[in-house]
């Protein structure tokens, strides 16, 4: 009977796409597996790693350009695109991954999941994720408007859903970077 109360408490928040059960593990256990992620110096390494894959997922709007700048034969060309998308976008997943388990899912968790000063560092966070993601926003117009053409789902030339993509990891990432950041100690 105890087994089968538990499953029924394992309560699925579907907005913050985290289960009450991931977020309590994630908050109360050590998992000396994860040890290795909690210290603020690894976790800005990973905020790096998350911006520079950011950085390349977007650079594969601008591939038919640079692959003309590289002089690149097609052969080269596709196997060349599809190493390094396959690599990147592995790499941002697998970064994201890691950084969730960082801050302990704290960006994530639901209010009644968490204490009073884990509200505000999250809260905190989402509000300076909010500011960077303005901006982002901004360079992305400038970038629109001066640089090289981008058309959504173009064949031939640049394809401007790259950028996009790189713009849905960056706010559903941005909190858990600013968090892991700004915090000293989770």
């Amino acid at each position: 009977m105890s087994k089968k109360n538990n499953k029924k408490r394992n309560k699925i928040y579907w907005f913050e796409g985290v289960t009450e059960k991931g977020v309590k593990d994630l908050l109360n256990n050590e998992n000396s597996k994860f040890k290795w992620l909690r210290p603020q110096r690894n976790r800005r390494v990973l905020v790096i790693l998350m911006a520079l894959g950011l950085v390349l997922t977007s650079l594969g709007s601008y591939w038919p350009t640079l692959k003309t700048n590289l002089n690149l034969t097609p052969e080269v060309g596709v196997l060349v695109y599809s190493v390094t998308a396959i690599f990147v976008i592995f790499a941002v997943v697998g970064v994201y991954s890691f950084l969730r388990i960082a801050v302990r899912s704290i960006a994530d968790a639901p209010d009644e999941l968490l204490d009073e000063r884990q509200i505000a560092v999250r809260n905190t966070s989402f509000r300076y994720a909010y500011f960077i993601l303005s901006y982002i926003l901004l360079g992305l117009m400038v970038l629109v408007l001066f640089g090289p053409r981008l058309q959504m789902f173009e064949p031939e030339g640049n394809d401007g859903s790259y950028v996009v993509i790189a713009a849905i990891f960056a706010t559903a990432a941005l909190p858990s970077m600013v968090l892991a950041w700004r915090e000293k100690d989770i």
